[in-house]
């Protein structure tokens, strides 16, 4: 079953993903592996990732391996297109990132070339 975006968080994680800063992330890591679409979905769908967006908006979600996207009172659907991942939270935007793997073990998301948010993979609870 999928929920509309109707907390406070998931209304917060999707203006993050939608209007993001670079600028926040200026000592990111630039170095590293751009996954493949494929690599994506091997490395993030079935996990948890917890981290945070250029705009300071913390976010921890659990990217179910059917693409569901579950966080705190919110859902959402995630698909692979090329490569790169997109979040659907029922809004009008569709927003799409390419996924690194930095030099730190995180992954970055990437926005027009740009490091727009990071995350730390784990074992979804």
């Amino acid at each position: 079953m999928r929920v509309q975006v109707s907390s406070i968080t998931g209304i917060c994680l999707a203006a993050a993903l939608s209007t993001l800063s670079a600028s926040a992330f200026a000592n990111a890591d630039s170095e590293g592996e751009r996954l493949s679409g494929e690599e994506i979905r091997e490395l993030v769908w079935g996990n948890q990732v917890q981290g945070e967006m250029a705009g300071g908006e913390a976010y921890s979600e659990v990217y179910l391996p059917d693409g569901e996207i579950v966080g705190d009172g919110y859902s959402g659907e995630a698909t692979i297109v090329d490569d790169t991942m997109c979040f659907d939270y029922g809004g009008d935007d569709i927003d799409c990132y390419g996924v690194r793997r930095n030099n730190e073990g995180k992954i970055e998301w990437i926005k027009d070339d740009e490091v727009a948010g990071y995350g730390t993979i784990s074992d979804a609870p």
